[in-house]
């Protein structure tokens, strides 16, 4: 029996040594504070909950997995950190409390609507999401500012089968050899991402293309192995090589596309930057593109505020964010819509002030297999947040997951030709049967910061750089960030690494 109450005070004793021991390692280092905001019932991480120093301009948001990172160089344990998800209590905790609290719970909180006087009646929650698009353009009225955003690109591809069948060619250095070196040496996984922080100068007119200002741009990049390098020598040489009324077309079966050279992205640079630069226009081309998702103009995307008959809507309750009262609403498909998520739109004025959304089971975005050719969106996940300003609606930070499948199996052919009066003659002609299938997952993440508007003058005035360094690195790297405000990386984002370059 003495054995036995020894054991057990024994056991205890490590438990409460282990937990002391737990609870006072600092999760402070180096100035970052850093932590994970959960559901207190459900135990789920809360992601793109917004974290910000009261008082202070200074806050972040937890990334997808609910974690988050910040920085709290030059603050007192005294000054304040505000946790704030919609439909959740806003939690207040001094930095003091945070530095042995590794995890912040915070509490469902939504309204009954039928027990809340500003509420009245329950309308139509229907109506209510169609009056999103409605009042659109009155709500996110497009200013010209200066945005001090961050951008995470994270892209990985698996090319799950490949073969590559030589058939012919009349291209002395695009041979077999050539093509089964191809076969051979394409990557069969990759994995990147590209953190930016920067300025962007939007134009009111959203015909007027964006403008970068870069402060720092982080990239974890593939190795190129040398027998790619020189296959895309060998292309760049040849489309170089194009006489006048001479032209390039790809072709398979009775589908063909010509070439157009005259587009700067059709030809790959030559090597004459230094390693660390890049066309910035190239990045600022692709930023313009991302950040349409935030006009809510595309209707694939926001198919459930286009087309409500297709969705079945609930009014879940109600919650106040900003001092703004807001609906919630829950929606999945009826029939033909392919989403299910949940709305905070705001009572008085029907914007959209965030949405977190996904492909409902069993549902697909882009679906089509025909003659050998197949493409499936098989994975979406949006989520969004805009903040009132004055009397506007501005982005605070958006997050866009796409996973697709494609597949070809078809033959193709490249082909030079010279224009004729009747029949354009062909010149040369490599053919090869292509049978390939590749998962894909992309992921865009948009913080923004800080936004000030300037006026027009100010905008033309700017002259963006013509290129944009890059820092290269093998593995996320915490030291390159280090008093930056970024979106914490997952643990998976952080495991990833460059791969060696194979003999």
């Amino acid at each position: 029996m003495k054995r036995i109450f020894l054991l057990t005070l024994l056991i205890n004793t490590l438990i409460i040594a282990t937990g002391y021991s737990q609870s006072t390692q600092s999760n402070i280092t180096n100035g970052e504070l850093k932590g994970r905001v959960l559901d207190i019932d459900k135990k789920i991480p809360l992601p793109y909950a917004n974290i910000y120093v009261l008082h202070k301009h200074k806050g972040t948001i937890s990334n997808e997995k609910g974690d988050f990172s910040i920085d709290i160089s030059g603050l007192e344990k005294s000054d304040t950190l505000r946790f704030q998800y919609i439909g959740y209590k806003t939690r207040n905790l001094l930095i003091g409390q945070l530095d042995t609290l590794p995890v912040v719970y915070l509490k469902e909180e939504i309204i009954n609507l039928n027990e809340a006087v500003v509420f009245g009646t329950a309308p139509d929650p229907e109506e209510i999401v169609k009056n999103v698009i409605r009042y659109k353009d009155s709500n996110y009225r497009r200013t010209t500012c200066i945005a001090e955003t961050f951008i995470r690109e994270r892209y990985t591809n698996d090319i799950d089968e490949i073969n590559f069948d030589y058939k012919k060619s009349s291209f002395d250095d695009l041979n077999r050899e050539t093509v089964a070196m191809a076969e051979e040496k394409i990557p069969k996984h990759t994995t990147s991402y590209t953190d930016f922080l920067g300025n962007i100068y939007l134009p009111g007119n959203k015909d007027d293309t964006i403008k970068i200002d870069p402060i720092r741009t982080v990239a974890l990049k593939e190795k190129n192995v040398a027998e790619m390098k020189q296959l895309e020598e060998i292309f760049r040489n040849a489309l170089a090589e194009t006489g006048e009324n001479e032209y390039w077309k790809i072709k398979s079966g009775i589908f063909g596309q010509k070439i157009d050279l005259s587009d700067e992205d059709t030809i790959p640079e030559k090597d004459t930057l230094n390693d660390n630069e890049q066309k910035l226009k190239y990045f600022s081309k692709r930023t313009g593109y991302n950040l349409k998702y935030s006009w809510l103009e595309n209707k694939n995307d926001w198919e459930f505020l286009y087309n409500t008959g297709r969705y079945k809507y609930i009014l879940t309750g109600g919650a106040r964010v900003n001092g703004e009262d807001v609906y919630i609403i829950d929606f999945e498909p009826d029939g033909r819509g392919r989403y299910t998520g949940r709305l905070y739109i705001s009572v008085n004025t029907f914007a959209l002030i965030r949405a977190d959304y996904e492909y409902a089971m069993g549902k697909t975005g882009t679906n089509i297999h025909l003659l050998g050719v197949g493409y499936t969106e098989n994975e979406y996940n949006g989520s969004i947040y805009f903040e009132k300003k004055n009397d506007n609606y501005v982005l605070k930070y958006f997050s866009r997951k796409v996973g697709s499948i494609a597949s070809f199996d078809r033959n193709l052919a490249l082909l030079k030709k010279r224009k004729r009066f009747l029949f354009d003659k062909k010149l040369k002609e490599i053919k090869v049967g292509v049978k390939i299938t590749v998962t894909s997952e992309s992921l865009v993440e948009v913080l923004v910061l800080d936004e000030k508007n300037i006026t027009r003058e100010q905008f033309a005035g700017f002259k963006q750089k013509e290129y944009m360094e890059i820092i290269y690195v093998d593995q996320f790297n915490d030291k390159l960030w280090k008093g930056y405000p970024i979106i914490e990386p997952t643990k998976r984002m952080r495991e990833y690494k460059k791969q060696v370059e194979t003999e």
